[in-house]
C-alpha cells in the first residue's frame, strides 16, 4: 500500500472515530441529566379552575395554562385519526421512534440543504413538551429519542395518546384538545365533526401562523391539508374528504375570547371568590389545580343588578354598589361593586366604608322595640334640642377636655311636634330619633348593631343613629337580612362547594345561623319598615310600580359644607321581600357631592326597584307571616289609640302581645306648639 493511500485511510479512520467520539460525548452528556419518566406516574398538567353559578353556568376561569383534561374515550375517532395522519401515521407500529421516517427526513434535508423536515413521532413530541425545551440541539434530540423509547416501554399507545392530547398547545394559552374544542368552537370535544377535528389537528405545528383568531385563511388551508393526509393514509374516502372541505367552520371565540378574557360574568363577585380560594388553598392550587368552585351567584339576578345599576352610574358619572342576599341561607345572589371593573377593581359592596345616614336607624329602633319599653305608637316630641357634652381627647401623655354643643337637624328643616315612633322611622325624623337613642343608650344600640351584622367600629355618641359611622354595604345588608329572617343572623356565603380535579370535595358550606333577635321583635320591625315604603320616605318604591309586600329604609348623608346642606354625599336604600334582601349605595369615591336633593329615595330607590322587579319576575307574591305572640290592632293615627268608627284615619299595626294600647280614641289629637329649645348633657369619650 502506498504512503498516500495510507494517509487517506488513516484520515478517514480519524474522522470516523472523531465523529463517533463526538457523538458519544453528546450521548453521555445527554444521559447524565436525563429526566426520569417515573414522574409520569403522578402526571398532573396545569388545569383550569372553573367558577360556577348556582345553576352550573361557568362565570369565570383561572389558569396559567388554559387546559381541560379529557379521557381518550371522550375524543372522537376523527380527531385521533387526524393527528395520527398528520403527525405520526405509524404511531401504532413503532416503539417510540420511526427509523424510516428519520432517514427519509435526513435525506431530504441533505439534498435540499435545509432542516425543514420533521421526523418526531407523537411519543417524541410528548417527551419534548413534558421534559425538554423546544431548542433544536443534538443533545436535546438524543434525550428526546431516549425518553420516547422509555415512555413506550412503560405506557400503552392509548395512554401515550391521552397524555399527548391533554398536553399539546393550541395557541392563545390553550392546552389540550378538550379546552381547544371549547375555546374555538364552544363545543365539548366529543361533539367535533370531521372538519373541526382536521381544523384542530392543523394548529399545533405552528399555533401562531395557523391561529384561527389571527390567520383564519392559513388555518383553513391547513385543515384541507389534514383532510388530504387522512385520505392518503386511508382513514377517510375521497367523498368524505370533499364533503368535509365544504363544511363551514364557525369560530365562536373571535369576539368573546378577546373581549371577556377569563371572567365572563360578575367580575366583582368572581374576584371575591378568587381571593378566598387563593387565601385558603394558595396560588398554585388556584391557578393550576383545576378546582371546580360552585358559588351562590344567580345569573338572572346578577344581570338584573348590572342592568339596574351600571347604566345609571355611567349616565351621571357616579360610583355605586348593589348586593343581594337570600336572608334564609346567607347566599349572596348578586354583587356589583362599581360601574366598571376594568376601570377600578375596588369593590364598593365589600370594601368601601361610608356613612349610612338614616339607614342605620334600623338598629336604634330594633333596640327600642326589643326593650319592650316602646311600641310603634309610643309618643315623642320633635322639637329643637341641643346636647352639651365634654369630649375627652387622649394623646400620648395627656388628656384634654373640650366642651362642645351639638344640635341635630331634620332633613326637611322643620319640626313635627308630637309624633309617634312609627312616624319617626317612616319619615326619618332625626331629632326625635336622637331623643330615642338617648333614652335607650348608645352602648345598647351599638350592641344590637354588632350582633345583627355590623363588624366595623362605631361612634360612641348620639350621632350614631344618624349614620355617622362608616360601614360597608355588605354589613348593612347583613343587618337588614337578620330582621328579614326573623332575628336569625346568617353568615354570608359566596362559595357552596369546592372540588379538586379528581372530584374530591375540599369544602362545603351550609347555611349557618344564630338567633340574635326574637322573631316577634323582628316582625314588629318588618311592619314598621313596610310603613316606611307605604307611607314614608320609601314611597317612591310604590310610585315606580313595585306592588309586592316589602320593607326597607332610605339613608341620605348630606355634604358637610356650610353652603351645601342640600347636597348629598351618600345615598342608600336597603329593602327586602320575604325571600330577598338587596342594598344599594350611590356616591363618589372621593366623597364629593352627587348633587342637590339626590336623597336615598331619589337616587337609590329607582335602582333597587328595577332590580327587584326583574329578579322576582314570574315568582309568586308572598307576604311576611306573623309569628306567635303578635297581635294586630287598628290604630287611630291622630291619637295613637285604638281606632273607633269615628276615627278619620286608621292603620293596622303589629304589637308584641300585651303592649298594645288599651284605650279607644274618643277625642281629637291634642296639638302641640314647637317653641321650646332644650339643652341636655351628654358625655362623649373619644380615644
Amino acid at each position: 500500500m502506498s504512503k498516500k493511500a495510507k494517509i487517506i485511510i488513516y484520515s478517514i479512520l480519524f474522522i470516523l472515530f472523531a465523529g463517533l467520539g463526538i457523538s458519544g460525548g453528546y450521548f453521555i452528556a445527554a444521559i447524565q441529566d436525563l429526566p426520569r419518566i417515573d414522574q409520569l406516574k403522578n402526571y398532573q398538567p396545569s388545569l383550569i379552575t372553573k367558577i360556577y353559578s348556582d345553576n352550573g353556568e361557568v362565570i369565570a376561569k383561572f389558569f396559567r395554562e388554559r387546559r381541560e383534561t379529557v379521557s381518550l374515550s371522550d375524543t372522537p375517532l376523527s380527531l385521533r385519526e387526524a393527528f395520527i395522519a398528520l403527525e405520526d401515521q405509524n404511531f401504532y407500529h413503532h416503539h417510540g421512534i420511526d427509523i424510516k421516517r428519520i432517514l427519509k427526513a435526513i435525506w431530504i434535508d441533505l439534498i435540499t440543504w435545509s432542516r425543514s423536515q420533521g421526523a418526531s413521532t407523537i411519543t417524541q413530541q410528548l417527551a419534548r413538551s413534558l421534559f425538554l425545551t423546544p431548542k433544536k440541539t443534538i443533545s436535546r434530540k438524543i434525550k428526546e429519542i431516549i425518553l420516547a423509547i422509555q415512555i413506550e416501554k412503560r405506557y400503552s399507545k392509548d395512554e401515550i395518546l391521552k397524555m399527548y392530547f391533554n398536553q399539546i398547545y393550541f395557541g392563545q394559552g390553550v392546552y389540550g384538545v378538550g379546552e381547544a374544542a371549547s375555546f374555538y368552537f364552544g363545543k365539548n370535544v366529543s361533539e367535533l365533526n370531521l372538519a373541526e377535528s382536521a381544523f384542530l389537528a392543523g394548529i399545533p405545528r405552528n399555533p401562531s401562523y395557523y391561529s384561527p383568531l389571527n390567520h383564519l385563511s392559513n388555518a383553513l388551508r391547513r385543515k384541507n391539508f389534514v383532510l388530504q393526509r387522512m385520505r392518503e393514509v386511508g382513514f377517510i374516502t375521497k367523498e368524505e374528504e370533499d364533503k368535509a372541505k365544504k363544511i363551514p367552520i364557525k369560530i365562536v371565540g373571535l369576539s368573546d375570547n378577546k373581549k371577556r378574557g377569563n371572567v365572563y360574568y360578575a367580575p366583582y363577585f368572581a374576584e371575591c371568590v378568587r381571593k378566598k380560594i387563593a387565601q385558603k388553598y394558595g396560588y398554585e392550587m388556584l391557578w393550576r389545580g383545576g378546582l371546580k368552585v360552585y358559588t351562590t351567584l344567580n345569573l338572572k339576578m346578577q344581570q338584573a343588578a348590572e342592568e339596574a345599576l351600571i347604566p345609571y352610574l355611567k349616565k351621571k358619572n357616579f360610583q355605586g354598589a348593589l348586593i343581594a342576599v337570600d336572608p334564609h341561607t346567607g347566599f349572596v345572589k348578586a354583587m356589583v361593586g362599581g360601574r366598571d371593573f376594568k376601570e377600578s377593581q375596588f369593590n364598593r359592596a365589600t370594601q368601601a366604608y361610608r356613612q349610612t345616614g338614616s339607614a342605620f336607624k334600623l338598629f336604634t329602633y330594633t333596640a327600642a322595640i326589643d326593650s319592650k319599653r316602646f311600641t310603634p305608637v309610643s309618643p315623642f316630641y320633635d322639637a329643637p334640642i341641643a346636647f352639651k357634652y365634654t369630649r375627652e381627647i387622649r394623646k400620648i401623655g395627656e388628656i384634654k377636655k373640650k366642651k362642645e354643643l351639638w344640635s341635630p337637624q331634620n332633613y326637611e328643616k322643620h319640626y313635627w311636634g308630637k309624633v309617634f315612633l312609627w312616624q319617626m322611622l317612616a319619615h326619618s325624623i332625626n331629632v326625635a330619633s336622637v331623643r330615642l337613642l338617648q333614652e335607650i343608650g348608645v352602648g345598647k344600640v351599638i350592641n344590637y348593631a354588632k350582633k345583627m351584622g355590623i363588624d366595623s367600629p362605631l361612634n360612641y355618641d348620639l350621632t350614631l343613629t344618624l349614620g355617622s359611622s362608616s360601614v360597608t354595604l355588605l354589613e348593612m345588608v347583613k343587618g337588614y337580612a337578620t330582621i328579614a329572617n326573623y332575628g336569625i343572623k346568617m353568615k354570608p356565603i359566596l362559595i357552596q362547594k369546592i372540588k379538586d380535579s379528581k372530584g374530591n370535595i375540599l369544602e362545603e358550606n351550609f347555611p349557618s345561623g344564630e338567633a340574635v333577635i326574637s322573631s316577634q321583635t323582628s316582625f314588629i320591625m318588618i311592619d314598621l319598615l313596610k310603613k316606611v315604603i307605604d307611607y314614608g320616605t320609601g314611597k317612591r318604591v310604590r310610585w315606580l310600580g313595585f306592588d309586592r309586600p316589602c320593607a326597607g329604609k332610605t339613608g341620605t348623608v348630606g355634604w358637610p359644607g356650610e353652603k351645601d346642606t342640600d347636597k348629598t354625599m351618600d345615598a342608600w336604600f336597603i329593602g327586602f321581600t320575604p325571600d330577598l334582601v338587596a342594598g344599594v349605595w350611590i356616591g363618589k369615591d372621593d366623597g364629593s357631592p352627587l348633587g342637590e336633593k339626590l336623597t336615598g329615595s331619589a337616587a337609590a330607590i329607582p335602582v333597587w326597584t328595577k332590580f327587584m322587579k326583574e329578579s322576582l319576575k314570574g315568582k309568586p307574591t308572598k307576604d311576611f307571616p306573623s309569628p306567635p305572640g303578635i297581635v294586630f290592632k287598628k290604630i287611630d293615627i291622630e291619637t295613637g289609640l285604638l281606632a273607633t268608627p269615628k276615627s278619620k284615619e286608621a292603620l293596622w299595626f303589629a304589637f308584641l302581645k300585651g303592649t298594645s294600647p288599651k284605650n279607644h280614641s274618643y277625642t281629637k289629637r291634642e296639638m302641640f306648639k314647637v317653641s321650646t329649645f332644650r339643652v341636655h348633657n351628654f358625655q362623649d369619650k373619644t380615644q
